[in-house]
């Protein structure tokens, strides 16, 4: 099965653009390899704070009033 593959074309201010540069040069590795590794980290980092918001819900959740049926039947006057 063939992988399929997205171009993107970015425009990055000067300093942003610097700083690839720099990375680049010290790490032996093509800018590409570079954006797309942080891309993968931003991409988890939003998984895991998503998660995390999702867990905090269910938390505080936990802490509301809950009630059965039975008692709902009663306030309703069902």
């Amino acid at each position: 099965m063939k992988k399929e593959k997205l171009n993107i074309t970015l425009e990055l201010p000067k300093k942003l653009e610097k700083c690839l540069d720099y990375l680049e040069t010290i790490s032996k590795k093509p800018k590409e390899f570079i954006i797309k590794e942080a891309l993968i980290q931003y991409i988890e980092d939003m998984e895991d704070i998503q998660e995390l918001s999702v867990l905090e819900a269910l938390e505080e959740g936990k802490k509301q009033k809950t009630y059965t049926t039975e008692e709902l039947n009663k306030r309703l006057r069902l």
